[in-house]
């Protein structure tokens, strides 16, 4: 059977559990969810910022290819077999 010193502790433990998730719940209650705005974006001010507005991505020029769609092997449609005739089989008929 349990002891009385272990029925307080569990009691302790519940009622401590109990007291933080109301807590925590108070707390999201009472400060909701802060809502974060965009910064505007301001001129360039130096010159290096001006030169770095003016550049483009070279990545952006780029082709969108897909290498399982090209056909990449010149050697799909041959049938080439180079060791034809060239050796007999001296047990074959």
């Amino acid at each position: 059977m349990m002891t009385v010193q272990k029925k307080i502790l569990i009691l302790l433990i519940i009622v401590i559990l109990a007291s933080v998730v109301g807590g925590a719940f108070y707390l999201f209650r009472k400060y909701p969810e802060i809502t974060i705005e965009p910064l505007e974006k301001e001129e360039a001010k130096t010159f290096g910022e001006k030169i770095y507005q003016m550049i483009q991505n070279p990545a952006e020029k780029i082709p969108q290819t897909n290498p399982f769609k090209a056909k990449i092997n010149p050697f799909e449609g041959l049938k080439i077999n180079p060791f034809k005739d060239i050796y007999t089989n001296p047990f074959g008929e």
